[in-house]
């Protein structure tokens, strides 16, 4: 974009008008707040304008994680190995009392199931499912919508007596370990990355890493770490190096990472752009000669296995390295399961058209349907 025409969509921002280029190309990464000269964060303009856009236009339901909208992503990735999830999902929303859980999120518990499927996780109740969502999805509609959601989380997890959650989701890494404390006075939940959990336990003597990854691996950093200091990505990277995998970093990392692309494909706003974004992450990691991509995140590993798997390099989740270190094999079926969710939610859009053309808002904590 030439710059006297980015100076003109900055202003449109500053303005609060929406912009239908940042609308449409804008994945929301952060990475602009990183690079920008004057530190003037813009990606905090786009936030504000996009939680007034859905405050009074409304989202679509896909991206609702609530099971007051009976069609979600989360909905419809049930239905991978629906016997099966299902009965795992009845033992995640309940689980026993405990001062400290693994927090699946709404991706392990819904979607990537199988990374939950792991003796590394034996030792703690697993949490999960919608009525656990961190609550991003009110986040987006407002920081009075998320103090909502958060005490409504905070009471849950008070139930149990639960006060340190171990996370599997960036996302949930940032509102429940970054936002949530700074709304909520009260809200004094701890998490720890599983990546940092993992490194932690070994580092105690409890796991042990009995099979070497001789792998030249790199780490991409996510989106959504941006902001929440420099350790939670450096440890990923200790973790790899005591699994044995030899670590070599792409031209763009840590706080100043790439994005893999995949907001613009779940929003539907640019998936050719997202494509491309993908392609150009993947390409640095071949220029370094990489033979496998490590992700933290499931969004991460969406966007970027099938440009990858077309350069012959890998893609893991973290989790399925450390599977691999303790002599433990992985399912690794995620690929199969990210494209069934896509047949899943084609097939039932082709069923029910104008599905995606419902609107829901969230005022006072209450999902409504325009």
């Amino acid at each position: 974009m030439p710059k006297e025409e980015a100076k003109a969509e900055i202003e449109r921002m500053i303005e609060m008008k929406e912009s239908p280029i940042i609308s449409k190309n804008c994945a929301g990464c952060s990475y602009c707040n990183i690079i920008c000269p004057t530190q003037s964060n813009p990606s905090y303009l786009r936030k504000d304008i996009t939680t007034r856009k859905n405050s009074n236009k409304g989202r679509a339901c896909l991206l609702l994680i609530t099971d007051k909208v009976p069609f979600n992503m989360m909905t419809i990735g049930l239905e991978f190995k629906p016997e099966e999830q299902l009965k795992d999902m009845d033992a995640y929303l309940n689980p026993d009392p405990n001062e400290e859980v693994f927090y699946l999120g709404c991706a392990l518990s819904h979607i990537y199931t199988d990374l939950a499927k792991t003796k590394l996780m034996d030792r703690l109740p697993k949490m999960g499912g919608m009525k656990y969502c961190c609550g991003v999805y009110a986040h987006a509609f407002g920081e009075e919508e998320a103090k909502i959601k958060g005490k409504q989380l905070l009471k849950e997890f008070e139930k149990l007596g639960t006060r340190r959650l171990i996370t599997f989701c960036t996302g949930c890494d940032d509102i429940i370990g970054h936002v949530y404390p700074k709304i909520i006075p009260e809200f004094d939940i701890e998490t720890v990355n599983i990546a940092t959990y993992l490194l932690q336990e070994h580092q105690k003597g409890k796991i042990a890493f009995t099979h070497p990854i001789h792998k030249r691996v790199t780490f991409h950093d996510p989106c959504a770490w941006r902001m929440l200091g420099p350790e939670i990505g450096e440890n990923p990277r200790e973790l790899l190096k005591l699994m044995g995998a030899e670590i070599a970093e792409m031209k763009h990392s840590r706080q100043k990472s790439l994005c893999c692309g995949t907001p613009l494909v779940i929003s539907g706003r640019n998936p050719q752009l997202a494509s491309k974004i993908a392609e150009k992450r993947v390409s640095e990691a071949r220029e370094i000669g990489a033979e496998a991509i490590v992700v933290s995140c499931t969004g991460c590993f969406n966007g970027l296995v099938e440009k990858a798997e077309e350069q012959n390099i890998e893609v893991y989740y973290i989790t399925e390295m450390a599977q691999m270190a303790i002599g433990e094999k992985p399912l690794h079926r995620l690929k199969e399961m990210k494209n069934q969710l896509t047949k899943n939610i084609i097939k039932k859009v082709s069923e029910n058209p104008g599905i995606l053309k419902q609107k829901y808002i969230i005022k006072n904590g209450e999902i409504q349907l325009l």
